[in-house]
């Protein structure tokens, strides 16, 4: 699936009034070997920020699959626990690079909030719907590059 296919199926979940971390788990249904359904009954407590305006749905959602393809199993030990924690730093230094926040209540507050190239391309201007591309063009990034290494 293509960056641009994952950001419009974030997209179409997202029109079935699924919440921001479902989508973007949605987005990678594929990756993850689930089915919709199981991405969208995992990402369902996310949204609004765990609903107290905490950590983004859509920056939990990618450290969720990153966590998935990339896990701190017991078997990896230290080593996975090292590269999950660079994983998820680096998802968040890319996310607060673009936003300047991680937290909801934060990002809802930004006026004018700008997305990235693929949101601007798919003419996303609803708010969380800009989070949502955002955040899956920026993990499909950082994909793409894990899978050069």
């Amino acid at each position: 699936m293509t960056k641009e296919e994952r950001c419009r199926k974030a997209l179409e979940v997202r029109s079935k009034t699924m919440g921001c971390a479902q989508c973007v788990l949605c987005a990678f249904s594929d990756l993850l070997g689930w089915t919709d359904d199981q991405c969208a009954a995992v990402g369902s407590g996310f949204g609004g920020g765990i609903r107290y305006g905490g950590l983004c749905g859509t920056v939990s959602a990618c450290v969720m699959i990153l966590g998935v393809l990339y896990p701190h199993t017991m078997e990896n030990g230290m080593e996975g626990k090292r590269r999950s924690a660079a994983l998820t730093k680096e998802l968040q230094r890319r996310f607060t690079a673009q936003f300047g926040k991680l937290d909801c209540r934060d990002l809802l507050a930004i006026p004018n909030l700008k997305g990235t190239e693929m949101a601007e391309k798919l003419g996303v201007d609803v708010h969380c719907n800009i989070l949502i591309v955002s955040a899956v063009e920026i993990l499909c990034d950082m994909l793409d590059e894990l899978e050069k290494e």
